[in-house]
């Protein structure tokens, strides 16, 4: 294996946060945290669990919903 040093510019992405976008985040993770329970209960199905996550994905937005799916 061969190792290179990369000579480039780092570019730097600052990001700002709205008070909206961390309540929609804390309000994913809430009811993931809910779903998971449900699911580790019995009272859900796996294949219930991931369409119910991925629709609260999709309704929430959380910040690294990219890695999510």
């Amino acid at each position: 294996m061969r190792v290179e040093k990369f000579e480039g510019e780092k570019e730097v992405v600052k990001t700002e946060y709205t008070e909206r976008d961390l309540k929609a985040e804390l309000n994913f993770y809430l009811s993931d945290k809910f779903i998971q329970d449900l699911f580790l209960l019995d009272e859900i199905s796996l294949e219930e669990y991931r369409k119910i996550r991925r629709e609260n994905i999709k309704k929430f937005k959380p910040i690294l919903s990219e890695l999510l799916l």
